[in-house]
């Protein structure tokens, strides 16, 4: 049984209601990067009535997610003092998770190998 090769990174945050508009800012800045990336293949952000946010990116691989943070390193470091982060998992391929865990080693993630699936 095949499973899908790709990267999915999962961030689930609290944003103070006195911060939600920089957010939303810092959100459609991130968006925009997609510009620059073409092996990130989907970026979503939604919002719960608590305050809480998910966040949602699929990309190509590995590769293709270290590209991103290095595109926006400067919007990600602000999205930080702008929010709690509550946690962050990766899902994806093992080989491709391993190439991840010292970037995302500040940030305690969960990792988690794809067995089964499919992508369009």
């Amino acid at each position: 049984m095949s499973a899908p090769q790709n990267v999915t990174i999962v961030g689930y945050m609290t944003v103070p209601a006195t911060h939600a508009a920089a957010f939303r800012k810092n959100c459609a800045e991130m968006i925009e990067l997609r510009h620059q990336e073409p092996d990130h293949l989907a970026s979503a952000y939604s919002f719960g009535a608590d305050q809480s946010v998910v966040s949602r990116e699929d990309y190509d691989s590995a590769d293709a997610v270290i590209r991103h943070m290095e595109l926006g390193t400067h919007i990600f470091d602000s999205t930080r003092a702008l929010v709690e982060i509550t946690g962050i998992e990766l899902h994806g391929p093992a080989a491709e998770l391993e190439k991840l865990r010292d970037l995302f080693s500040g940030m305690n993630p969960g990792f988690f190998v794809t067995e089964f699936g499919f992508r369009k």
